[in-house]
């Protein structure tokens, strides 16, 4: 019974893996019905909030990739984690983690924002433990997701030319 329910989960997750993935029409999507640019970067192009991805494709496998587009909670690299401040008049303000140190905290916010804060003026500051990354699990379709996949794992960086 329990080896049966591991070959079931293993199929479930490689569902995207069925469907032979087209970085061109992914790119399609990321670009248009899932919205990646409002947070990502890639080739300078996009938001700073999340993650650049421009070379993601050197960094992660099919498999992490899949996981953290259905699941952005299931695993945050720690230079990716959004942080929050509550300020002394109760202004919360998230954004990405530039700086820190005794005294002070500066923050990317969500408009692109470079936020500075004097640490004595603030009421409390953390880590946010959940990825602003919605789930795209009800949002794209296997084929979609499979897609999308396979143009993230076509990203290998900015390509360097070399002068003739």
């Amino acid at each position: 019974m329990k080896m049966k329910l591991v070959c079931i989960m293993a199929l479930a997750c490689s569902a995207a893996f069925a469907q032979t993935g087209d970085a061109a029409r992914g790119k399609a999507v990321f670009e248009g019905k899932g919205q990646c640019f409002t947070c990502h970067r890639i080739n300078g192009n996009g938001s700073r909030t999340g993650p650049d991805l421009t070379d993601i494709g050197n960094l992660r496998k099919q498999e992490q990739l899949e996981k953290s587009i259905l699941d952005p909670d299931a695993e945050i690299d720690r230079q990716n984690r959004t942080y929050r401040v509550v300020t002394s008049t109760g202004e919360t303000i998230s954004g990405r983690l530039l700086n820190m140190d005794a005294f002070s905290i500066q923050l990317l916010d969500s408009k692109e924002r470079l936020r500075s804060f004097t640490k004595s003026n603030l009421k409390e500051w953390a880590f946010v433990e959940k990825s602003p990354m919605p789930s795209f699990k009800d949002k794209l379709n296997a084929q979609e997701l499979a897609d999308v996949v396979s143009y993230l794992v076509s990203l290998k960086g900015i390509e360097e030319r070399i002068a003739p």
